[in-house]
């Protein structure tokens, strides 16, 4: 079987938990991480601007006054004639980083994180990643990228929890100005260590 990649959404306080141990960065509190979401807002806002000026993606307002934005887009994906060969691509983020969290909620998340916007669009849309890395940055542990291997030995899943240390170093001052300098520093000493920003686990 050939290896396969994937975004992995997880809501499980107990995987962030586990996260936080090993980025040595620890998960605080419910209230303090809502805060540090609300100030990536406005960077949200300029990834939503980027790709509707960029790349196409239109604004699909959402009568929900819990979602900070919503767009849509035509498959990547293409039929014989040139048609879209699918749906519309469709993402939103919520105002507050909690709605993560809420149970009834879940599916949906699961809908907009295990798509193909984040299988194949991300591959060649840098907003698209810039959005998972900042999520990964905010909320260590919720979104993972997952490698996924069939060996001898077991099923291999190396599951990476933060972002390349070169977006992190990229885009230092805006991260800064979101965490402040201490987290941040914090957060790139992570992303620069492998076990740190890493798991591997295996199945047999």
């Amino acid at each position: 079987m050939q290896p396969r990649t994937e975004v992995v959404f997880s809501s499980d306080v107990a995987n962030m938990d586990a996260w936080a141990q090993r980025t040595h960065i620890p998960l605080t509190t419910a209230e303090a991480l809502g805060a540090t979401y609300a100030r990536a807002h406005r960077w949200f806002q300029a990834l939503r601007q980027a790709l509707v000026r960029q790349h196409g993606w239109t604004d699909s307002p959402s009568p929900d006054h819990r979602i900070l934005f919503s767009l849509e887009t035509s498959s990547i994906w293409r039929s014989s004639v040139g048609l879209p060969a699918g749906p519309k691509h469709q993402l939103y983020l919520p105002v507050h980083a909690s709605s993560f969290f809420s149970p009834e909620r879940r599916v949906q998340w699961e809908m907009v994180f295990h798509s193909d916007i984040f299988e194949s669009v991300r591959k060649i849309c840098p907003p698209i990643n810039d959005i998972l890395y900042l999520i990964q940055c905010l909320l260590t542990g919720l979104v993972t990228v997952v490698f996924e291997e069939h060996l001898p030995q077991g099923i291999h899943r190396t599951s990476r929890g933060l972002p390349p240390v070169a977006w992190v170093n990229e885009n230092e001052v805006a991260l800064t100005e979101i965490f402040g300098v201490s987290h941040f520093a914090a957060l790139r000493k992570a992303c620069s260590d492998t076990k740190a920003s890493y798991m591997l686990q295996v199945s047999r």
